[in-house]
């Protein structure tokens, strides 16, 4: 039976219309300036189907990757390239991370792919190192996932591990779809990302979206990156047609525009409240790991559950029981507006004040 596991949905599931959802990580600064007039004006256009292959906006996301359009498949978010990816490559063994994304897993199951799991110790603050591609090497996966910097724990893996992996996956005939939706939110991001490889691994697939950087979930558009454009045209081929709506399409080509400013703003203001944030929880007593993305990931030495003791304070934050290697002691909360993330620091050092006086 499917059940919904991701977060952003806590007014549905709570009842509560005016609960303060911090389960999912989207850019506080809202959608970029343009995006909801260039929606308004394709309404009209809406009569007509929309351009399967997103012509207009590949063209503007090459420019904006500095690539080609050809090498560009523009789905209905991230997700859609996830799910269509083991069918695209034939893959019949998956390797993930632990924990990490759910849906590289649920992607697998609905293909019938076996799921190969590498454990991230928390000891070392689960952080990806050298033994993934040595077991990439050792089990000769079909397609791997690497969420950089990983969901939910905000760590970031080194180019230099990286390339690591995409060269052992090259000899062992492994595809290799690193997952970047949240790496533009970390400083520096150009020395992170595995754009740079693209010419060198024809087995690389990078994995984009405007989810949550140009804070657009409900638009639902992401992409990927391939100098294979065989891979690309298989991406089509195993999915329905017109992935990306008429309105999608240009709240996307309206969100490129003066993209690198609003980015520049958005890393400066995600990193002083995310730090702002971490301080804060960890002099309440949680374990607070260090995080590139736009979320504070912590585990909590309490018996109570922080995450249902805060929706009685009209605060949804995400509970991470579910991600293979975490417990209900994890959890994470994406960094929002100031007020915002005021209201959680005081609730959180209600509820925790509240346990320790008992």
């Amino acid at each position: 039976m499917y059940q919904y596991g991701h977060g952003g949905n806590a007014a549905y599931e709570s009842g509560k219309a005016h609960m303060l959802d911090l389960s999912a990580n989207i850019n506080p600064l809202g959608p970029p300036k343009g995006v909801g007039e260039a929606i308004l004006r394709s309404i009209p256009d809406c009569a007509r189907y929309p351009d399967s292959s997103s012509r207009a906006l590949r063209e503007k996301l090459a420019a904006f990757e500095g690539t080609e359009p050809g090498r560009i498949f523009c789905g209905n978010g991230a997700s859609d390239v996830i799910f269509r990816l083991p069918k695209a490559v034939g893959a019949r063994k998956i390797l993930v991370t632990a924990p990490t994304f759910s849906d590289y897993e649920r992607s697998a199951g609905s293909w019938g792919a076996e799921v190969l799991r590498y454990p991230l110790p928390a000891a070392n603050g689960f952080a990806l190192d050298g033994g993934f591609a040595q077991m990439a090497r050792e089990e000769r996966p079909d397609l791997v996932y690497v969420c950089n910097p990983n969901n939910p724990t905000g760590a970031l893996a080194g180019a230099g591990l990286l390339e690591e992996l995409l060269a052992c996956c090259r000899d062992v005939g492994a595809w290799v779809a690193v997952d970047e939706c949240f790496l533009d939110f970390a400083g520096k991001a150009g020395e992170h990302t595995c754009k740079a490889f693209l010419g060198t691994y024809a087995n690389l697939v990078v994995v984009k979206a405007f989810t949550k950087l140009f804070a657009l979930p409900g638009i639902r558009l992401g992409y990927a990156i391939c100098a294979d454009e065989g891979l690309i045209g298989r991406l089509y081929l195993h999915g329905a047609d017109w992935p990306v709506s008429t309105l999608a399409q240009a709240a996307g080509m309206a969100a490129l525009e003066g993209a690198a400013a609003y980015i520049g703003q958005s890393v400066d203001y995600v990193a002083r409240e995310r730090g702002r944030m971490e301080r804060a929880l960890a002099r309440l007593g949680y374990t607070v790991f260090p995080s590139c993305a736009n979320y504070v990931f912590l585990q909590s030495p309490f018996p109570f559950c922080l995450r249902d003791a805060l929706d009685e304070e009209g605060i949804r934050i995400r509970l991470c029981g579910n991600y293979h290697g975490l417990d209900g002691s994890y959890c994470r909360i994406a960094v929002s507006t100031a007020e915002d993330n005021d209201r959680l620091i005081g609730a959180v050092g209600k509820v925790t004040e509240a346990f320790s006086t008992r």
